[in-house]
């Protein structure tokens, strides 16, 4: 069945039909559990062998693109909603079943009309006795149709680099053509060192399309997590000021109500005034470079005048009732603030 699609994705190609879009890093985010794999990329199509052990519950994550699945080890899945994390509808996926959606405005449709319209973020749980396993092809929008909008909107956007290294000589890769926004050695409040996970020095970096496809090999043991920012509150430019950017890493449990967790870090840039800027996103690694943002999901950067006024956010009533929130809902976190670049 894979090749059969390769060999139709090649054809395509070749005969130019149509004007194809290539972003790499807007493929959706899988966190693959043992035994996915990716069977087959193009300017297309992506492949993928896709496994979900009895009782695995995956993150949620945004389908940017049409996609179809065809059953080859049958069980029970559960779809829950990415914003609040609550259950939206199961559905039995029997082996030999092929079922496929079509994104439409945020939202994904059955193309048979069984399934109601459900939201293109969502994650999924076999909530069935045994493991179940899929052949998922999903299928890279051409310029000409209109759902490909939902994965052309970063094409022409800047990407922000979270770049961590526990030595300063790797801390000196070159990034050519990208902008440095902040480079120094850690400089975290004295209560969140122990977040750092042992990088002593970072940068956040401002990469268009033709920076990143010049960047250099990372070095191994180093954190590289790429995001297109979700600007909430633009900082703007200070002279003479040592300004700080507190960056905060995530990964989300599963179950997590994402989409409140993120509108609750939000809604604290209304609420303390030393949070001159603020922007977010989830990981826009290109595929196959997941794994340097050591499992991390989202990245959040706030922008302090000062240290002083970060600590004055570290202390502040409503950041404590927030992280208290937070919390329960993380895998993992770190925390590396770094100086604005002069």
């Amino acid at each position: 069945m894979a090749s059969a699609v390769v060999v139709a994705a090649e054809a395509a190609t070749e005969s130019g039909a149509c004007a194809l879009v290539d972003n790499p890093s807007r493929i959706p985010l899988y966190m693959p559990d043992v035994g996915t794999t990716k069977l087959h990329e193009d300017e297309m199509s992506v492949v993928w062998n896709l496994t979900i052990p009895a009782g695995t519950r995956l993150p949620p994550h945004e389908h940017m693109y049409d996609y179809s699945f065809h059953v080859l080890e049958g069980s029970t899945l559960a779809v829950y909603s990415g914003q609040d994390g609550k259950h939206i509808f199961s559905f039995d996926a029997p082996t030999g079943h092929t079922m496929s959606f079509k994104r439409e405005g945020e939202m994904m449709v059955d193309i048979t009309g069984a399934i109601p319209p459900f939201p293109a973020v969502h994650g999924v749980k076999n909530v069935g006795e045994g493991n179940y396993r899929e052949m998922l092809f999903e299928t890279k929008p051409c310029k000409s149709v209109p759902h490909g909008e939902y994965a052309r909107r970063y094409d022409n956007e800047d990407m922000r680099r979270i770049f961590l290294a526990k030595d300063g000589a790797a801390a000196k890769t070159h990034h050519d053509g990208a902008k440095i926004l902040a480079n120094s050695e850690n400089v975290n409040d004295e209560t969140e060192k122990k977040f750092t996970k042992g990088y002593t020095h970072g940068m956040l970096l401002s990469l268009d399309a033709s920076a990143r496809d010049r960047t250099p090999d990372i070095p191994v043991d180093a954190l590289v997590l790429d995001f297109y920012p979700q600007l909430v509150k633009d900082a703007g430019a200070e002279e003479g000021m040592k300004r700080v950017k507190h960056m905060v890493l995530v990964r989300f449990k599963p179950e997590t109500p994402v989409g409140e967790m993120v509108a609750g870090y939000i809604g604290l840039t209304t609420k303390i005034s030393e949070m001159k800027g603020f922007e977010w996103g989830p990981i826009a690694n290109k595929l196959g470079e997941e794994e340097k943002a050591m499992g991390f999901q989202y990245g959040f950067v706030t922008t302090f005048n000062s240290e002083a006024d970060r600590t004055a956010y570290l202390v502040h009533e409503a950041h404590g009732e927030y992280v208290n929130e937070l919390v329960p809902n993380l895998e993992d976190f770190m925390v590396f603030d770094v100086l604005e670049a002069q």
